[in-house]
């Protein structure tokens, strides 16, 4: 199965930039939220967010996708001794 460039970059591309982004304009920041620095509070809100927009992904291009599990199955009943 050949993923749509789509679901590619809706769930690896988009967090990759946001981070990335978001790192170089908060790096030098002091301030804090809560006592912790806002750049790490960023990146523990990343967690969630890349998550969600990997489920998207999935949700929208993925979840119908015809993976081929019986073909896995045959070639390991044949390898099988």
């Amino acid at each position: 199965m050949v993923p749509k460039m789509a679901s590619v970059f809706i769930a690896l591309i988009t967090p990759v930039l946001l981070v990335t982004v978001g790192v170089l304009l908060l790096g030098g920041s002091t301030a804090t939220v809560f006592g912790v620095p806002l750049i790490l509070a960023f990146m523990f809100i990343m967690f969630p967010v890349t998550s969600l927009l990997m489920w998207i992904s999935w949700r929208l291009f993925d979840k119908d996708a015809d993976y081929h599990l019986d073909d896995l199955d045959e070639v390991r009943a044949e390898v099988s001794p």
